[in-house]
């Protein structure tokens, strides 16, 4: 091998070490924001109530971020499902359940970019998890609309 191919052997496996350390902070990103973004909604949630939110053990967030991993699948699908549990029992037209639906949105995105990762069973699955979601979405915004009322006059 001569210098020049040894260099560029270098250059490729520094450029994919590189690209998976980028691969690995977003998706770490995506758990801390996401954790962010819930604590900022509920005051004095903690890491073990987050947790606990996510359908996990109380040390499951600290576990997965001392291990560098992202939340899993079946923990963010739990999350969705509580967040929407809480938007149900909020009063109808509060700004807390446009800020639940923009964090519901965040998650809905990242259950997206997930799709485009897994394998045909797994994407079935994730399809009929976000045909849900949408769905409870369409059918909170439908309750929340009322008719015109019609009035009837007789003479």
């Amino acid at each position: 091998m001569t210098a020049n191919e040894k260099a560029v052997f270098i250059r490729r496996a520094d450029i994919n070490e590189t690209t998976r350390k980028t691969k690995k902070m977003t998706e770490i990103n995506f758990t801390e924001e996401i954790y962010q973004r819930t604590s900022a909604l509920y005051s004095g949630m903690t890491v073990r109530g987050f947790s606990e939110l996510c359908g996990k053990s109380p040390s499951y967030y600290g576990s997965i971020k001392a291990q560098n991993l992202e939340l899993s699948s079946s923990a963010i699908a739990h999350l969705m499902e509580g967040l929407e549990q809480r938007k149900m029992v909020a009063p109808a037209s509060t700004q807390f359940i446009t800020q639940l639906s923009d964090v519901q949105r965040f998650i809905a995105n990242e259950i997206a970019i997930r799709h485009h990762r897994c394998s045909e069973n797994q994407n079935i699955k994730i399809r009929h998890m976000l045909l849900e979601a949408v769905s409870n979405l369409a059918d909170r915004e439908l309750d929340n609309r009322t008719p015109t009322p019609v009035f009837i006059g007789l003479n």
